[in-house]
């Protein structure tokens, strides 16, 4: 076992929780009644994206199960939405038929079914984390688009959330860490290593972390959206987890874990390639240092993806609307102290809520 972490809110989401109960205590009260004198569940989706630290809150979540009970508030996380809750909700738009399209409806009405469960048994919120929902990390490498799926598949599972109050939950990270984590992920997983007109098209494909956002409230517009950068916050796994809840709970303690799904750095993927018979691309790599994490972008490339999420951040601090809260982690700067805090969460060390 590990060191303890503590799990007090920040001051910051102190703040934020406080803001958002005078919001709602002024519309309604936080614990409605339905139409059976049941409390009204909400819903809080938490919906990834992948390489943001998802795996690592998810495990922290799973862990807190008992202090989450105690405060009325029911988390499913892959080990359920993944056993068939979400049938014909997950798969390709493109590649749906009449029986994925039947299939759909019939999880969305057992998602209902599952709410009202929760309700009878006065369960006050739901967290639900399933990164999955909008799209896959090989679709957004085989199409070249950042989550370019996400508005069709939301449109499918949105009715299951009609008439519930809603927080939706978002991590995003700078777009050349992210990307090359997605190709570290998928080049382990037996894809080929991207070539230069691949990253070509990474740097300059149209879609963005606010389109990202924007798909989402279009696809929910009774709810709330929050939004953290993985470069401030993936080592607070207990902040983001009142994020979403919008209140504070009294969390158990926890053990440092080891980070899950962490990428694999340059001299792996060398590795890789040298056993696939690609002894240019096994060369090249090699030649980075043996714990060097794997960046195939070059500088120039690095700075256009740096400036566009630059940009992103703004955008999400003064721009993005009143149903957007962004969790800025300190003052002055636009992701973090650092964007290449990232840069250490992919090697095999131990952190708090590290896992991807």
């Amino acid at each position: 076992m590990g060191k303890a972490c503590t799990n007090a809110p920040s001051p910051r989401v102190k703040m934020m929780v406080s803001l958002w109960a005078d919001k709602e205590s002024s519309s309604r009260s936080h614990r409605a009644m339905g139409i059976s004198g049941a409390i009204v569940v909400d819903i809080c989706l938490h919906l990834g994206a992948h390489r943001t630290g998802t795996t690592g809150l998810q495990l922290f979540m799973n862990n807190q199960r008992p202090a989450l009970e105690r405060a009325g508030v029911a988390y499913w996380g892959p080990e359920r939405t993944r056993g068939g809750l979400l049938a014909g909700l997950v798969k390709n738009p493109q590649h749906l038929n009449a029986d994925d399209t039947q299939l759909g409806r019939r999880s969305c009405g057992r998602l209902r079914m599952e709410f009202a469960r929760l309700e009878h048994e006065d369960t006050a919120q739901l967290v639900m984390s399933e990164e999955n929902l909008i799209g896959t990390m090989a679709q957004n490498i085989d199409s070249v688009r950042l989550y370019g799926q996400l508005a069709a598949r939301l449109a499918r599972i949105a009715p299951a959330f009609a008439g519930r109050r809603m927080r939706v939950g978002l991590a995003v990270r700078a777009y050349d860490l992210h990307w090359a984590s997605q190709l570290a992920f998928r080049v382990k997983a037996g894809a080929a290593l991207p070539v230069v007109a691949d990253l070509d098209r990474m740097v300059t494909q149209p879609r963005r972390w606010r389109d990202v956002v924007t798909d989402i409230l279009g696809a929910f517009p009774q709810a709330d959206v929050v939004v953290w950068p993985f470069e401030g916050w993936v080592a607070k796994p207990a902040d983001i987890l009142t994020a979403l809840i919008g209140r504070p709970l009294m969390l158990g303690a926890m053990a440092l874990p080891y980070k899950s799904n962490a990428s694999a750095n340059a001299a792996e993927l060398a590795q890789i390639a040298a056993e696939r018979g690609d002894l240019d691309s096994a060369l090249r790599l090699s030649t980075a240092g043996s714990r060097t994490r794997y960046m195939p972008f070059d500088a120039l490339q690095a700075w256009k993806l740096q400036e566009d999420y630059r940009a992103d951040i703004d955008w999400l601090k003064a721009s993005a609307g009143p149903r957007v809260t962004y969790l800025d982690p300190t003052e002055g700067t636009f992701g973090g102290a650092d964007m290449t805090e990232g840069s250490h969460h992919d090697r095999q060390t131990k952190s708090v809520g590290s896992a991807r």
